[in-house]
């Protein structure tokens, strides 16, 4: 009996071992998101070095690849922040990522202002034109209340500058343009905007760069039985990068967990090439963050037929899982979310699945666009909630159901010859 348990055992640790690849997965991460990728974004070419790792990660598994050294090149505006950024307020100095954010699309900017606060009890945007004189805003900075976030997103004709407090997190962006010389946009979190201060002095020098390059990285493995239908693996590799050369965006979650986790399945299929019934594609995007730049890409410029696809899984921040995953997309196409909520419910693998309806949040919904049956799937969990911020890094991501979520998708995977034609619902 001894003997029986211990064979048992060493097959099931032998059919673990060959299935997913946590290490890889946490190594994985821990490279992207390191400081010498730099956010992955616009400083130092982060994101050129994400891309080209990417590319020898794919070749070292044995993919073979969609384009010349994996890599699909397109281009697109960005703006940049290279410099050092100083902002006090009175006599304090604030540190970029962690006091406050410039707006992405800030422009150079070398000035000092006079604090103009507005009451807490305006609820509407209009009201702030009651109070304040826009004939006479030289030097002068007005401080919207929390609660009017949109005032700070979409801007107050006829005032200039606009200071936005932030009781927590501050949320960074990327932006394709640049504001009007004389414009600016910042958030301060509230703890270092006391309600008496009376002035704010910044300086910086973000740089807008045309038609900068960026790559599109993506392998496959050769189907055994229908080569000719595609599965698509999606994630996006980029991030926001840096704001000055001190404050580094790392994007763990958001989302070289992704990234990872489509590595991690292309090197499975790879050793297993019985399970590529169709061909496996893997596709690593970039520009995301600057509006679903290198998915969009993709589907104007693709290597093979749109209409060949069978389906596309978009993976983006799937570092947790306590609580279970979201599939976006699971709404408009019922009998996908079906398979994966009759495979969960069968093996058990995450405490709860839920369905979204259609939005474009993400880098499966240009191919939704285009027609293609395709999910965006996220983890969730109050294990890590961390998202555009600096504390988005390695160390807080654990990939608490990541065992789980690679069993689901590679099961969903198996399945896929049940449902010859997914219908894709245009109401919900």
């Amino acid at each position: 009996m001894k003997y029986i348990f211990c064979v048992i055992l060493v097959f099931l640790v032998g059919f673990h071992s060959i299935g997913q690849d946590r290490a890889y997965v946490h190594k994985t991460v821990g490279r992207l998101a390191s400081p010498a990728f730099h956010g992955r974004g616009y400083f130092k070419g982060g994101d050129h070095k994400a891309a080209r790792f990417l590319a020898r990660e794919m070749k070292k598994a044995g993919l073979l690849p969609l384009w010349d050294q994996y890599s699909q090149e397109y281009s697109f505006d960005v703006n940049t922040f290279p410099g050092n950024i100083h902002i006090k307020i009175d006599k304090n100095r604030l540190f970029p990522g962690k006091d406050f954010v410039l707006h992405p699309a800030q422009s150079a900017i070398h000035e000092s202002y006079e604090l103009i606060w507005l009451p807490d009890s305006i609820t509407k945007t209009e009201s702030i034109y009651l109070l304040i004189d826009t004939t006479d805003l030289a030097a002068k900075m007005v401080v919207i209340p929390e609660h009017l976030s949109g005032a700070y997103r979409d801007g107050l004709p006829g005032v200039p500058a606009l200071l936005h407090p932030e009781p927590d997190n501050l949320w960074w962006h990327v932006s394709t343009t640049q504001f009007e010389p004389g414009q600016v946009r910042l958030k301060v979190t509230s703890s270092k905007l006391p309600p008496d201060s009376r002035f704010i002095f910044i300086q910086a020098e973000p740089q807008l760069h045309h038609q900068r390059i960026s790559s599109n990285i993506g392998g496959y493995v050769k189907g055994s039985h229908q080569p000719d239908s595609l599965i698509l693996f999606v994630a996006h590799y980029d991030h926001i990068g840096r704001m000055g050369p001190k404050a580094l965006f790392a994007g763990a979650s958001d989302n070289a967990s992704g990234t990872a986790s489509v590595l991690d399945l292309a090197r499975y299929y790879i050793r297993h090439p019985e399970k590529a019934y169709y061909t496996m594609v893997f596709l690593l995007v970039s520009g995301e963050e600057a509006g679903l730049l290198g998915s969009s890409h993709f589907v104007e410029h693709p290597p093979f037929s749109l209409d060949n696809i069978k389906f596309v899984i978009n993976l983006d921040m799937v570092g947790t899982g306590s609580e279970g995953i979201t599939i976006v997309n699971g709404k408009t196409i019922p009998q996908a979310f079906d398979l994966f909520d009759q495979l969960n419910q069968t093996y058990d693998f995450l405490p709860h699945i839920y369905a979204r309806g259609r939005t474009c949040n993400s880098d499966h919904c240009p191919f939704d666009r285009m027609g293609v049956p395709a999910v965006f799937i996220y983890t969730m969990g109050k294990e890590n909630r961390q998202y555009h911020n600096i504390y988005d890094t390695p160390n807080r991501l654990p990939f608490t159901k990541y065992e789980q979520l690679f069993g689901l998708l590679t099961h969903f995977v198996d399945n896929l010859s049940n449902i010859p034609r997914f219908t894709i619902l245009t109401d919900e």
